[in-house]
């Protein structure tokens, strides 16, 4: 039998690291705790739905379970591990594997480089770089994915400073996920504020800097979810590779396909399956078409958690599989020793990295130890009291030019957890177009929030127009029971093009009109490159009776029946 402890524990969702922010409040604190609960049991319910609206064999995957209403007595824990350097510059542009229109090989200094700051060492950005050829897919297109550090994209970030030698004196990695920070921001901007200036080691960071403006009037947006001013998720303090005294930094994730919601729909979708077996990291995400192929981290994490469902070994027990509790992607500790790390002085130079966020270590709820280190965020500095710099430490007799060097030396994890299961999960095909396609819903959005977002330009390395919808994330707007006329904005894909508008329904309690249709090109959370998708602006009224909690999300095209809801669209709170 459970301690009491452990009972409400499993009962919620914990924080990535188990982090506690409202230390000193406990009532703030449970407030961000039933916040994220409720984001990331909707997450889960996504990801176990798939896509069954455009998509065959992708949709009902059961074999993924929430990890907070199942017993945790018997779960196997298992370390999902990669490199945090970006595979895909290796794959396309180093030799890896890749192919491109010119065949070009670049050397280790060059792909370093472009890992830290978008260009090669003799400065030539992406766009200057032939196009690439998808693996699985066989489209050749432009380097992905865009924003100010989008192309690190294996769920690691970081930022540099450097002095007026050009010498590197801090690097902050990150591997926090932007749901947090939006869920943060809902319950206490003013501990955003406090968490920037402790973390990135910057008291003038100002509150305002981090609201989402107006692009035209550049005034704060206000959230109808809170009532208070919209959170920035590309503030100028968490906006590219270069960190200064007026602008930059790494405080959470920005590279579009870096989401929390992402990497829980990854590994439900990684729990069937497939033909041919799973002895290979790049076919199985290619038949089973989640995430990008040829990053260290998207077909490695599918492959180990199919392995859980479909063991190789047949002697072995089929698991149900999920990300353990508390679901994250985490830093681990630089392997110092194998790589050689020297200081001029003799320090040993992990004496130079420390840990920000995070933990090095976690247990469960039972006390167990996790594997692994639960680090958040990390900066690697030389104390100023030092007489040299980031810049004077060696890798293997290299000195640190890069960043990116030192992320070489370090990897990223997921905690995957399996339960035994006597039966076996069922083989399916390929993922593949049905002949029917039915309306899919993508995402939702306040109405200002979204013409916010989408109004606003997010200048990139590659030249290529981008907006800042594509940094959104798939947290629920909430409304209120006896709410009229509230405008919100969904984003849908393979709609009618004829028959007018198609219905929108949120179950009892809840009507909603379409007002108008539009087509809008932005990255959904999750996707690497931008796609157009229509954008439906509805007017809800919501029952004074409406009962709280979660609502699905039904968008049905003219003359089509009602397809399946995408779960946890829209948050019914309390009045």
């Amino acid at each position: 039998m459970l301690s009491s402890q452990t009972a409400d524990l499993v009962q919620r969702f914990l924080t990535p690291a188990n982090q506690v922010d409202f230390p000193n409040d406990p009532t703030l604190q449970k407030q961000l705790n039933e916040a994220w609960t409720f984001n990331l049991t909707g997450f889960t319910q996504q990801g176990i739905t798939g896509n069954p609206w455009n998509s065959m064999n992708a949709a009902n995957n059961t074999w993924y379970f929430n990890p907070v209403t199942t017993d945790p007595t018997n779960v196997v824990y298992q370390p999902i591990q990669w490199n945090a350097f970006p595979g895909r510059l290796e794959y396309y542009y180093g030799g890896g594997g890749g192919t491109n229109s010119q065949n070009l090989l670049l050397p280790l200094n060059d792909l370093q480089a472009l890992a830290d700051t978008g260009k090669t060492a003799s400065g030539k950005p992406f766009s200057e770089l032939p196009q690439i050829t998808n693996p699985c897919s066989g489209a050749v297109s432009n380097y992905g994915p865009f924003g100010p550090r989008g192309w690190q994209d294996e769920y690691c970030e970081w930022s540099v400073e450097r002095n007026a030698n050009g010498d590197i004196v801090r690097i902050d990695f990150t591997c926090e996920n932007p749901e947090y920070w939006n869920s943060l921001w809902a319950v206490s901007p003013e501990k955003v504020l406090e968490l920037y200036r402790s973390t990135l080691g910057k008291p003038q960071i100002q509150l305002a800097d981090l609201y989402l403006n107006d692009p035209v009037r550049k005034t704060p947006i206000v959230d109808p979810s809170t009532g208070r001013p919209a959170y920035n998720p590309l503030n100028k303090w968490n906006s590219g590779p270069v960190s200064t005294a007026t602008q930059g930094g790494a405080m959470h994730l920005t590279s579009t396909p870096n989401t929390l919601q992402t990497e829980i729909g990854l590994a439900s979708a990684a729990t069937v399956p497939r033909p041919g077996g799973n002895g290979n990291a790049q076919s199985l995400i290619c038949c089973a078409q989640y995430g990008q192929p040829a990053r260290n981290s998207d077909p490695h994490i599918g492959q180990s958690v199919n392995q859980l469902v479909a063991p190789p070994n047949p002697a072995q027990a089929s698991m149900k599989a999920t990300l353990a509790n508390p679901p994250g992607l985490y830093i681990q500790m630089p392997d110092f020793a194998s790589f050689n790390y020297q200081s001029p002085d003799k320090t040993p130079v992990s004496e130079f990295w420390t840990v920000v966020r995070g933990t090095p270590e976690l247990k469960d709820e039972q006390g167990r130890k996790l594997p692994g280190n639960y680090i958040l965020h990390a900066t690697f500095q030389v104390p100023a009291s030092k007489p040299y710099t980031v810049s004077d430490l060696t890798i293997n007799g290299q000195k640190i030019q890069w960043a990116s060097q030192v992320a070489q030396t370090f990897l990223m994890q997921i905690t995957g957890a399996g339960l035994k299961q006597t039966d076996t999960a069922p083989v399916q095909s390929c993922v593949a177009t049905p002949p029917t396609q039915f309306a899919q819903p993508l995402q939702i959005f306040h109405a200002a929030v979204f013409q916010a977002l989408v109004q606003t330009n997010v200048p990139n390395v590659m030249g290529v127009p981008m907006n800042l919808a594509s940094n959104s994330t798939l947290i629920a707007p909430r409304v209120k029971p006896g709410q009229t006329h509230v405008s919100l904005v969904i984003t849908a894909d393979t709609l009618s093009s004829s028959g007018g508008f198609p219905t929108v329904s949120f179950g009892d309690g809840i009507t909603a009109t379409v007002q108008s249709r539009a087509d809008v090109t932005y990255a959904v959370p999750g996707n690497t490159y931008p796609a157009p998708v229509a954008a439906l602006l509805v007017s809800i009224n919501v029952s004074a009776t409406a009962a709280p909690g979660p609502r699905s999300l039904w968008v049905t095209n003219p003359g089509q029946s009602q397809s399946v809801g995408f779960p946890a669209a829209l948050h019914v709170v309390s009045a």
